[in-house]
């Protein structure tokens, strides 16, 4: 999916083809202890190269109401419920977290604070045990009328906590810890009672989705295919066109927020970025976030464009190559490693983002990002290309250099990246490893597939060796990420090669539910030093954002970990 990429349900990751969502995975935490205190409120990230402004924020009074505009997906949305396993898509939540409630803002640095237009106020009440009370906003309906009330939170918890293996669900990781969702003092009064302490609780709940939704296994999986059926936002179901792929959203009159100023949005996918840029430069279309496929090549072109600006921003996107533990070949451990090791992150890095300037170096960590306060070199003896080395664990376990490969019991190392159709990144990167890869004595051959097969076809259910795509990050570092590194022998979820180990799992764990931010992120740091030896994921580099958009349109663009409020986008007076 070329620019797709699952994302991170605030505890679930979000890959684009990119990704939110998991990863999916990775956290703007800082230091800070999140311990105590109304909300408990995390420190903010040291962010040094996060343009807050790359959304263009401008006073509503500064905008004229009124006017659409069209945003760029990279897929067809296979369904709108985002906390099943096909709708964990960033697409998806681009489009929807104009129409759900969402309990938290985030700032640019990924800092929340509550959304009150859903919640007067969300307050940890207990830390022993983990109490947190959740206060909904009285005027908060659905769109079918009814109120939003405890129960929603209820039921989407019952879902997605894994007691019921009928719900179809990216993970449940937050989920599971959770003892009790129970009525406070009225129906707007929600008391979350957890059984194990989650350090992250506050990625959970978001978005919040009705009741309807959750009450059966086949409404949770199957009845929002088509459309979400029913909404609470600025922006209500229009309409969707199958043919142009195409899906709108209008202005909800009943809202009862800051009303939205644009009337409608429309979301068209197109499954080739390259077009997607051109139409931007067309005028076809208003936004695009050009991150993904070829950022250079459409950073280039973008710039040749009349009445087009670049807006850029810290980025929580970035690239990873995910080892497929489960196939015959690389469930060896040591063939994993001598992979890990064959693949020159290097030359990937510079090759695919070089060109954007800077002197950027491959991502050493499995949770941080580069610019964030907790980040550490975790990869001990992986950090470097080391094709000697690969071959001397090869060696070691049995396989033998002929005619330029190794084989073993007279089967050549041979394997297959699986990577989608007309996404530039994901072949570079592919071609790349193919020839660092050769000089290690494995053989590495593409396997190329149409875009939106690649997920639902080849990823999910596991039909590769390695592949490519792009995760992006939650402001939760761990509980962000479980979906993609926690191992369960019988269901990927969004580990999708079935990497990691019960070691790891209890590694993930204790970081989970520690005390504070400080020691959370050091159990992170440490579970990543045991993940690079496991071998089943190997990250790239990370990505700067970059967004192209019609100039005039503000309140939209790179966003970093901030979130997007839908109601305040539209063009300048």
């Amino acid at each position: 999916m070329s620019r797709v990429r699952r994302t991170v349900l605030a505890t679930i990751a979000a890959v684009a083809s990119a990704t939110m969502l998991a990863a999916c995975g990775s956290s703007n935490n800082g230091s800070g202890n999140n311990d105590s205190g109304s909300n408990a409120v995390k420190a903010p990230t040291k962010q040094t190269n996060n343009n807050v402004n790359g959304m263009a924020a401008t006073a509503r009074t500064a905008i004229k109401p009124g006017g659409t505009m069209t945003w760029a997906l990279s897929q067809v949305i296979p369904n709108f419920n985002y906390y099943e396993v096909d709708g964990t898509l960033l697409d998806n939540i681009n489009v929807i977290n104009a129409l759900l409630p969402r309990p938290f803002h985030y700032s640019a640095s990924g800092v929340p604070s509550v959304n009150t237009d859903y919640f007067t106020s969300i307050t940890k009440t207990s830390r022993s045990p983990q109490t947190i009370e959740y206060k909904i906003n009285p005027k908060a309906k659905w769109s079918d009328g009814t109120p939003i009330t405890w129960e929603d939170l209820k039921d989407l918890w019952a879902s997605t906590n894994g007691k019921n293996s009928k719900y179809n669900i990216s993970g449940s990781q937050g989920w599971e810890n959770i003892a009790s969702v129970t009525r406070g003092a009225d129906d707007q009064d929600a008391i979350v009672k957890y059984a194990t302490p989650f350090t992250d609780w506050q990625s959970l709940f978001d978005p919040l989705v009705p009741k309807s939704l959750t009450a059966t296994p086949n409404a949770f999986n199957k009845s929002w295919i088509a459309k979400p059926a029913v909404t609470a936002g600025p922006f209500k179901w229009g309409k969707v066109d199958k043919t142009a792929k195409s899906y709108t959203i209008v202005k909800d009159p009943n809202w009862w927020g800051q009303p939205a100023l644009l009337n409608s949005i429309t979301f068209v996918a197109y499954n080739d970025p390259s077009a997607a840029i051109q139409a931007v430069g067309s005028g076809d279309l208003d936004y695009d976030d050009i991150t993904f496929g070829d950022e250079v090549g459409n950073v280039q072109a973008a710039k040749g464009y009349k009445g087009v600006q670049i807006r850029q921003a810290g980025s929580n996107i970035y690239r990873q190559f995910t080892l497929n533990t489960k196939d015959p070949i690389l469930s060896d451990e040591k063939v994993r490693q001598a992979v890990i090791l064959g693949v020159n992150r290097k030359a990937i890095t510079q090759a695919l983002i070089g060109k954007l300037g800077g002197s950027p170096t491959p991502l050493q960590n499995h949770f941080f990002m580069k610019n964030q306060a907790a980040y550490q070199e975790t990869c001990g003896d992986y950090c470097n290309y080391d094709a000697a080395k690969a071959k001397a664990l090869l060696e070691g376990d049995g396989w033998t250099l002929k005619n330029g490969y190794y084989e073993k019991n007279g089967k050549q190392l041979a394997l297959t990246i699986t990577i989608p159709s007309q996404t530039p990144n994901s072949k570079s990167e592919a071609e790349i490893a193919q020839s660092t890869l050769k000089a290690a004595g494995i053989k590495l051959t593409l396997s190329t597939v149409p875009g939106d097969d690649f997920f639902a076809k080849y990823i999910d259910p596991g039909k590769f060796q390695l592949t490519t795509f792009t995760w992006i990050g939650t402001p939760w570092p761990v509980g962000g990420a479980l979906s993609i590194f926690r191992y369960n022998p019988k269901s990927a979820g969004q580990n999708y090669g079935f990497g990691g180990s019960t070691a790891i799992n209890t590694m993930l764990a204790k970081a989970s539910t520690a005390a504070s931010t400080d020691e959370e992120n050091t159990l992170a740091n440490d579970a990543s030093k045991a993940m690079w030896s496991n071998a089943g994921w190997l990250p790239l580099y990370q990505k700067p954002q970059a967004t192209a958009v019609k100039a005039g349109l503000v309140n939209i663009g790179a966003y970093g970990f901030a979130d997007i409020r839908y109601q305040d986008i539209g063009y300048k007076a």
